[in-house]
């Protein structure tokens, strides 16, 4: 029978058990997902409200005209410009989170929306303008992980690893990706912002 060095039984009994637990105290604290509201998607320092003072004449005009008129065309471009350029917030990058919210379907298998534009209210997609950038999520469901077509109108609760990426859809464009998101009908409206 032949002994193991001393040095062997000090890896297999000391170190290779502290390492193996804190691989998996790591996996376990990066899967714990950071619960956010809308809000946290502005970036501090950026006030949407003084943007919508210095077109609030604007915005007045355009419901005064008809439309499809060629000012009132102007002014939606004017608009939807600003809304696509609004700032992301940077330190949410690449953070595990939790978001409440509705979705405006962009591809349906077998019945089942995968992909989908995360927003904070009901409607947003079709309403115009769109929800700026900062407030659309672009998400593509982890497998099983898809909303059934007669949830659509459901909020949901979405969580996965949030990633800065500005994205064009043909019913609005998003300033984050959601990845292998996972989903649940979401029932405490309390927490909707």
């Amino acid at each position: 029978m032949t002994t193991q060095p001393a040095w062997l039984k000090a890896v297999i009994t000391i170190v290779f058990p502290a390492f193996l637990w804190a691989l998996l105290a790591s996996v376990a604290l990066a899967e714990e997902p950071r619960k956010i509201k809308w809000s946290d998607l502005i970036p501090e320092g950026y006030e949407p409200e003084k943007l919508l003072q210095a077109y609030e004449d604007d915005i007045n005009r355009l419901n005064d005209l008809p439309d499809n008129s060629p000012e009132g065309l102007a002014i939606l471009e004017k608009l939807q410009d600003v809304i696509a350029n609004s700032p992301v917030n940077e330190k949410l990058d690449g953070q595990t989170i939790a978001l409440a919210g509705f979705i405006a379907p962009l591809a349906i298998k077998n019945g089942t929306v995968t992909r989908f534009l995360f927003v904070p209210y009901f409607g947003a997609c079709i309403h115009v303008p769109a929800p700026p950038v900062n407030q659309t999520i672009l998400v593509d469901t982890a497998p099983g992980q898809g909303i059934k077509l007669h949830q659509v109108d459901f909020p949901f609760l979405v969580t996965g690893k949030l990633t800065l990426q500005h994205t064009q859809t043909d019913i609005g464009s998003a300033g984050y990706h959601l990845i292998d998101a996972h989903t649940e009908q979401y029932k405490d409206e309390v927490w909707l912002e």
